[in-house]
């Protein structure tokens, strides 16, 4: 199949995750006959280490109606009050893929001008109600033209968990490139293939990705668009993610030794050999899960999770995981609650109702976010990570 990056006829399949639904479609119980389901296997492109599905839903479908707010996270919270501090000399902030105004709220409690780019008419609402200026739109030619009109250009252009879900990430580059000032810098926050290979974190891959991207194949695609990558670092976000800063290469100057480090790891770390090596892994670990999961229930124990993050869908269905192991899932997110999770419709709930039906195993779906968790919950559970599975106090 062809690369969406390279164009190259080279990418190969090396992981196979089954048939499965929109994984931030939180369905209603009268539209559970009308999901959708499709199939989610894994291609890495060898030419340039790109990595990306199968198959591409279209983002009209995926993001006019979403159900994913940053900001009921407060480890998210953290990250994105730290990166406006980082920030906090620029001139004019654009963040594309604002959502509920996540990072716009604290760079206007810092005083930095700052607008906000969203397709999700619902999620849009909520930042503009708390006055966090946000165009509900895509961000592409027209809406760049726009704000290069009606706002000025950007000296900062901010991409965070957005350059994932791209179709075109090519043409959004070319965007970005009309919208900011010459000498702006573009960060995009991108989970990183290189943690999920690592940790075995099959569950990062669904239908609202379409890119995994390595710091090899964005260099390539960057440098593709006359642009080149200025500086790397981890950051915590989404199991470990990459944040990137890519500049015109008009006003180059040398990047920082860690491009070169990240690249070099890569030419070892991402190989066919160690991706079927990744599947395996994988096959094993949602194995072990639903045993454990099938263990409790022999024993009589009540299982509920924690956190109903997009990886919720991956897990379940690629386990066939349903409200019978799991009776219920305690979602933050107002937007969630009442509804089912994708394809498996385990129920969608508050915290009010855990305090009221106190399950034996509290399942944290949401596992980086372990210690945020605990604390809400009170601990006094026995938690159980899902992937791989281990029972932490």
């Amino acid at each position: 199949m062809k690369c969406l990056l390279c164009f190259k006829e080279d990418s190969v399949e090396f992981l196979n995750l089954g048939n499965q639904p929109l994984a931030n479609k939180y369905p209603k119980k009268e539209e559970f006959e009308k999901e959708d389901f499709f199939p989610l296997a894994m291609l890495f492109c060898p030419r340039c280490k790109n990595v990306q599905l199968g198959t591409v839903i279209s983002r009209e479908r995926m993001f006019v109606d979403y159900y994913y707010l940053s900001s009921v996270n407060p480890g998210l919270v953290r990250h994105f009050e730290k990166l406006a501090q980082k920030l906090s000399g620029a001139k004019f902030v654009l963040d594309v893929g604002s959502n509920d105004g996540i990072l716009l709220k604290p760079l206007m409690d810092l005083g930095v001008r700052a607008l906000g780019v969203d397709p999700s008419e619902n999620v849009s609402k909520i930042a503009n109600d708390q006055g966090l200026t946000t165009l509900a739109a895509f961000f592409d030619a027209p809406t760049a033209e726009k704000i290069k009109k009606e706002f000025g250009q950007p000296d900062v252009v901010v991409a965070s968990s957005v350059f994932t879900h791209l179709e075109n990430p090519h043409q959004f580059i070319e965007d970005v490139k009309k919208v900011m000032t010459e000498n702006g810098d573009f960060i995009i926050e991108v989970e990183y293939i290189g943690n999920i290979l690592k940790d075995i974190q099959f569950e990062r891959f669904y239908l609202d990705r379409i890119f995994y991207y390595s710091l090899t194949s964005l260099k390539n695609l960057f440098e593709s668009h006359d642009m080149y990558i200025y500086d790397v670092e981890n950051i915590e976000p989404h199991g470990g993610s990459i944040r990137v800063v890519a500049r015109n290469n008009s006003y180059q100057t040398a990047p920082k030794d860690s491009v070169r480090k990240f690249i070099e790891e890569e030419e070892l770390s991402l190989t066919p050999a160690k991706l079927a090596d990744f599947r395996k892994e994988a096959e094993k670990n949602i194995k072990a899960f639903r045993n454990k999961l099938e263990e409790y229930k022999q024993s009589d124990l009540k299982v509920a999770g924690y956190g109903s993050p997009a990886r919720v869908a991956t897990i379940c269905n690629y386990g066939n995981i349903g409200p019978a192991l799991i009776e219920f899932i305690v979602d933050d997110s107002p937007l969630k609650q009442n509804r089912f999770s994708p394809g498996t419709h385990i129920p969608i709930v508050p915290k009010e109702h855990l305090d009221a039906h106190r399950p034996d195993v509290l399942v944290v779906f949401a596992y980086e976010y372990f210690d945020d968790i605990k604390k809400k919950t009170g601990g006094g559970y026995k938690y159980l990570i899902p992937i791989p599975p281990r029972e932490v106090r």
